[in-house]
């Protein structure tokens, strides 16, 4: 088994999703504390300027997005797995629901509750990631969000009638999504008593955290940085003969989220697939990376 590095920090909601999977595999592996906010000088090196977190790294290759992340630790221990049953279209869809239109109808509700404490330097980093983190619009949305996340709680609570896990008797993709929403808002008044209203939402809850957060051990900065520098990126040629955009490896492109935090990455395509794009790129602290990113949820561009 290769060494799991993670760049992601305590708070991080996507990267409790990681955490939650790696203790449901007991997979061992490397916690690097990541900056909450720009600059990141440590991780800009390893990311090329993707600024969003968890990362994770293996050697000299880079993978980007939670989504990714989690389809990429199955591919390493495919067991015990996070399809059960066969079901991974039905799971990755509800789990890629969860990751945006659920996560977003938290947002509003965690970032007002703490507006009050939030130092300004960390409001403006948060605003420029998206114009719709403005926190006058986030108060605006606030009362909508109360509304669509009481509908989801009891809508995940009648998923739960009879069953310990969303999808049926496993533990799988879909709950660590959901899990993330919820370990969000757990110390909110207002939403703890949403949960506290659904009884088996709460018993959900208490069954997927008792997994822990696996066997970890923590990494500096400086020695993930020194790990890539000393590794060549493992990641083969590969080709999609079928890309809908005519995209080869060799080309130079530059790829960004299509949600928020639209800070491109730019390098060579190494690697090409339905769900997965991966780039070569350079850096002086570094040497030669690969950086990956799903295809969902990205664009990539041709950089003339």
């Amino acid at each position: 088994m290769p060494e799991i590095i993670l760049h992601q920090y305590k708070a991080s909601p996507f990267s409790e999703k990681i955490r939650r999977i790696l203790a449901f595999k007991k997979m061992p592996w490397r916690s690097v504390e990541a900056a909450m906010m720009n600059p990141k000088p440590m991780l800009t090196p390893l990311t090329g300027g993707y600024r969003r977190i968890p990362v994770m790294q293996i050697g000299a290759d880079i993978y980007c997005d939670s989504s990714l992340i989690a389809r990429s630790l199955e591919r390493l221990q495919p067991e015990p797995t996070i399809f059960p049953d066969g079901r991974e279209g039905e799971i990755t869809l509800f789990s890629l629901w969860a990751d945006r239109h659920l996560f977003f109808s938290a947002v509003p509700v965690a970032m007002i509750a703490a507006a009050d404490f939030l130092p300004a330097e960390f409001k403006a980093d948060r605003e420029a990631m998206s114009s719709q983190m403005n926190f006058e619009k986030l108060r605006k949305a606030l009362p909508g969000a109360r509304d669509q996340l009481r509908g989801f709680y009891d809508l995940f609570a009648r998923q739960l009638e009879g069953r310990p896990f969303l999808m049926g008797e496993s533990f799988s993709l879909a709950d660590a999504a959901v899990y993330t929403t919820v370990w969000f808002l757990r110390s909110i008044p207002e939403a703890k008593a949403l949960i506290e209203s659904q009884p088996r939402l709460g018993e959900w809850f208490e069954r997927c955290k008792g997994f822990g957060r696996g066997e970890k051990t923590g990494m500096e900065e400086g020695e993930a940085l020194a790990i890539a520098r000393e590794a060549a990126p493992a990641t083969a040629a590969q080709a999609d003969p079928q890309d809908p955009n005519g995209l080869r490896p060799g080309d130079a492109v530059a790829i960004i989220p299509d949600d928020y935090a639209f800070d491109p990455v730019k390098g060579e395509i190494v690697s090409l697939s339905i769900h997965e794009v991966a780039i070569r790129r350079d850096d002086p602290q570094v040497g030669e990376v690969v950086v990956h990113f799903p295809r969902i949820g990205f664009r990539i561009s041709r950089d003339a």
